[in-house]
C-alpha cells in the first residue's frame, strides 16, 4: 500500500464547521468573514450535494471563486439596502456598499452550491 502524504490525508478528511471556516478564510477576502453563526449546519447541506471531504469542498470553492466574487460585488437594489439597513444597521450596510461586499462566508458557500449545482438542488430543503 502506498503511503499518503499529510496533504492527501487532510484533503480526504471529513468536513467540519471549523474546517469550512479555515478553508474559506484561506480562499476568500477577510472582509467576508463577519458571520456570527457557526458553520456546522453547512456540513449537512454540502453532504446533500455530494461534498463530504475537505478536498471536495476546496475544489468546489476554488472553481467558482471568480463567479462568487463578481456576485458579491454586484450592486444592491434599493429595497435590499433598506431591508438590510433595518436588519444589520445603517453603518454596516454603508460600509458593505462602499467596500463592495455583501455575503458572509456561509452565504458564499450557499451561493456556490447554487452556482455549481443550479436549480437541481435546494440545499436548505430538509430531507
Amino acid at each position: 500500500m502506498k503511503r499518503q502524504s499529510a496533504r492527501q490525508r487532510r484533503q480526504k478528511a471529513p468536513l467540519s464547521g471549523p474546517a469550512i471556516h479555515r478553508i474559506m478564510a484561506s480562499i476568500y477576502p477577510s472582509r467576508n468573514d463577519y458571520a456570527s453563526e457557526g458553520f456546522d449546519d453547512l456540513v449537512s447541506e454540502l453532504a446533500r450535494v455530494g461534498i463530504r471531504t475537505r478536498g471536495e469542498f476546496r475544489a468546489m470553492m476554488t472553481s467558482v471563486r471568480r463567479q462568487l466574487l463578481k456576485i458579491d460585488r454586484d450592486r444592491l437594489a434599493p429595497w435590499e439596502v433598506r431591508h438590510m439597513s433595518e436588519s444589520f444597521g445603517e453603518s454596516f450596510v454603508k460600509d458593505a456598499v462602499r467596500r463592495q461586499y455583501w455575503f458572509a462566508f456561509p452565504g458564499l458557500v450557499r451561493v456556490a452550491i447554487d452556482v455549481r449545482f443550479g436549480e437541481q438542488v435546494d440545499p436548505a430543503q430538509a430531507e
